[in-house]
């Protein structure tokens, strides 16, 4: 099964915040783990407007940096974003319903420490 890394799985990889998640964790899903256009938007996003520090991308972007890392570019495609309008309204947070529903519609396992997940079905690891 492939894994959809989500916003709070990277910032744990990159050792930002207090997470119980280590860098080895992650690490061991490399080549295995893929990152939504949404997660990198919202994590840059939230960086520009100063919520987070500043993301690591010592040669060129963060998207980049991800991919010489060897995580994997996960399409967002029109299904999934219409399958994030009609999920149940368990969770409200926009980013985190177009990963259930990216999730849900490519067969995917969720990295994440965010209890919502499980109410729509999908399967998490952390």
């Amino acid at each position: 099964m492939r894994h959809l890394a989500d916003a709070c799985a990277l910032l744990a990889f990159f050792g930002a915040g207090d997470s119980p998640m280590t860098q080895a964790g992650i690490s061991a899903m490399q080549g295995e783990a893929w990152v939504s256009p949404v997660t990198v938007w919202e994590l840059t996003r939230k960086a520009s407007i100063g919520k987070l520090p500043k993301l690591p991308a010592p040669t060129g972007t963060f998207a980049g940096y991800l991919a010489r890392l060897g995580f994997r570019f996960q399409d967002l495609s029109w299904e999934d974003a219409e399958r994030a309008n009609q999920l149940p309204a368990h969770h409200k947070d926009p980013m985190d319903r177009m990963l259930i529903a990216t999730a849900l519609g490519n067969d995917m396992m969720v990295i994440t420490d965010d209890n919502w997940f499980a109410a729509y079905g999908v399967k998490t690891v952390w």
